[in-house]
């Protein structure tokens, strides 16, 4: 029995990762192997029905003391492959081995630890072990290593001190055959040697399928090995008005669809004036609505976008009930103001810039894991049950507490922005590249405002994590811009323990704390460490997704960002290379402000 958090067993260690733990390593099974019977029920219908599925339910729980009895979740020892640390012999533990013990050389009795290289699909995710017997044999030179029936591996390092894999070998002892590890993370070294994949997971025991697809070489702890696809939702009330969908409208309007077939022809103007009079909406609207690239109809994009519009809304209560606090009991609100009567300068411009603010005196989480990929961004979804079908469906899903800050970006200040030429073509190469990327596709359209929002909310929670009390790692961002009618971030944090309540984010958010924070966040951003050369990158990051965007200015911990911390450019922020910030004559004050206090 080995334990863990129960939020990991969602991500970073759910169904398809590989787990080390007290020198062993284990690949969680899919949940079709969990015990149903001791799952617990996750109630948010809004997530059940975005998703399509008939529940959630919450990986079993176990005591303080587990017994023997105790029901976990199933993890199978992967890579199977193993080597003695004293002397060096390898071993391929089969699952009838499995003793429940850790496992001991039997010849020396020495511990027994895994590989550290694993194989997988590229394209549909299986995984499997490097079948270590062939790659020592695989360049024989002589009869006896071609016909070697026995082999007898040992896993040594070169004495005569290579770098690199390279260094590292194996060598069978019955037939002298030897070969090191120099070409093993090479394109297609499996493949050149006759292997294929498996056609199924490491936990499986079913007969494995035929697949066809590129099989390569990873470390069993490289990051591409599980590549998780998750979809989290706030506990919001039921809205007590209708929702317009504005998106929905344009979808539907008599004229729209002669716009999205040729948003470039001759009428197209004069329809997209036409559709943006009739329904009191945008132009840029109606052009972003038709020109949405085709991975935007992706259903875990759809849902994640609906999820969102509706938790702007649940905000924006707030804002009709200024005097009061508001909600139920997993979801109170109340609005305050950035600022009180303060005699800077620098908080009015920047209240100018705010149109709300919301303290989230609590919040409950609900996060889902609904598949996992391999390799890469581009490879096939691999679901998270692959039990056989005829029964209801149903997504392993953890709830969390906590607490955040709302804010809303006054919309009439950044309409103005957002037209501005500058920011266009700046967005426009970050769009380019996105699109061109392998990976682009799941963090939606890159926007001015989905930029803007998403780089003030890293500045603002690396600040936050020096006066708020939590971690850097312990805050979280949920930024709303998935329309002309939302542009607002949501920096919380949430637990399944005390720390989600700790009570410093809504004490920040309580005027003037906030203002100074935010204004300290602007100033810190304004100059990188690694200026001038983070604040003209032509491409950083990621697939060079970021602009002026790196560890010394805006990158935060993996786990606080939803897209993987692309799409950065605290340019738009500050401003620079004829670039106007949003919040360039904020600083300006706080500078002259400085200066003139001097």
């Amino acid at each position: 029995m080995r334990m863990m958090r129960l939020s990991q067993t969602v991500s970073p260690f759910g169904v398809g990762s590989v787990l080390d733990i007290l020198g062993e390593s284990l690949m969680g099974a899919d949940i079709s192997e969990w015990p149903y019977d001791r799952t617990e029920r996750v109630g948010m219908r809004r997530l059940e029905l975005a998703l399509g599925v008939s529940e959630l339910r919450s990986p079993p729980s176990v005591p303080s003391y587990p017994s023997t009895n105790t029901p976990g979740l199933p993890y199978q020892r992967f890579p199977r492959w193993l080597f003695c640390q004293d002397c060096r012999r390898m071993l391929f533990l089969r699952a009838t081995d499995e003793t429940g013990e850790p496992p001991v050389c039997d010849r020396c009795g020495g511990g027994l630890v895994p590989m550290r290289f694993i194989a997988v699909c590229t394209r549909k995710g299986h995984a499997m072990d490097v079948p270590w017997d062939r790659w020592a044999h695989s360049e024989p030179g002589t009869d006896d290593q071609k016909r070697c029936k026995a082999p007898n591996l040992l896993f040594e390092t070169r004495q005569s001190g290579t770098e690199g894999l390279a260094n590292l070998l194996v060598r069978c002892t019955t037939c002298a055959a030897t070969r090191d590890l120099g070409d093993l993370t090479v394109r297609d070294s499996l493949k050149r040697i006759g292997v294929r994949c498996s056609g199924r997971q490491p936990w499986q025991r079913t007969a494995a399928r035929h697949c066809d697809e590129r099989i390569e070489v990873l470390q069993r702890g490289a990051t591409n090995v599980t590549i998780n696809e998750t979809t989290t939702a706030l506990d919001i009330p039921e809205p007590s008005t209708e929702v317009r969908d504005v998106e929905a409208e344009i979808r539907s309007h008599r004229n729209f669809d002669d716009v999205r077939t040729a948003p470039s022809g001759p009428r197209a103007t004069v329809l997209i004036d036409l559709i943006a009079e009739d329904l009191h909406v945008t132009p840029d609207l109606v052009r972003r609505v038709a020109g949405e690239p085709p991975e935007a109809d992706d259903a875990a994009q759809q849902a994640r976008t609906g999820l969102l519009s509706a938790e702007w809304d649940a905000f924006r209560q707030a804002f009709e009930h200024s005097d009061e606090t508001i909600g139920t009991p997993n979801f109170v609100i109340s609005a305050t103001s950035l600022t009180d009567e303060h005699p800077r300068v620098a908080h009015r411009q920047l209240a100018e810039r705010f149109a709300h603010v919301v303290l989230v005196h609590r919040l409950r989480e609900v996060r889902v894991l609904h598949g996992f990929r391999r390799y890469d961004q581009e490879a096939d979804l691999v679901d998270v049950d692959l039990g056989a079908r005829g029964r209801a469906r149903w997504l392993p899903a953890v709830e969390s507490f906590g607490e955040g800050l709302f804010l809303a970006l006054d919309q009439d200040t950044l309409g103005r922005w957002e037209q501005d030429e500058a920011v266009q073509r700046r967005i426009q190469r970050l769009e380019r590249r996105r699109r061109d990327s392998l990976i682009g596709s799941r963090f939606g359209l890159a926007t001015p405002r989905l930029v803007l929002l998403h780089t003030f909310a890293h500045l603002l929670m690396r600040q936050l994590a020096f006066s708020s009390g939590y971690s850097s790692a312990s805050l979280r961002e949920r930024v709303y811009a998935g329309s002309d009618r939302e542009a607002g971030v949501l920096l919380y944090t949430a637990a399944g323990d005390a720390e989600g309540t700790l009570g410093g984010l809504v004490r920040q958010g309580q005027p003037p704390r906030l203002a100074e924070t935010v204004l300290a966040a602007l100033e810190s951003a304004s100059w990188c460490s690694a200026d001038p050369i983070c604040r003209e990158s032509h491409g950083q990051g990621l697939g060079s997704l970021n602009l002026a965007g790196c560890h010394g200015c805006a990158l935060v911990a993996e786990t606080s960002c939803e897209r993987s911390n692309v799409l950065l450019d605290r340019v738009l922020l500050v401003g620079g290379d004829d670039v106007p910030g949003y919040f360039a004559p904020v600083i300006d004050t706080i500078r002259s402000e400085t200066v003139s206090t001097a």
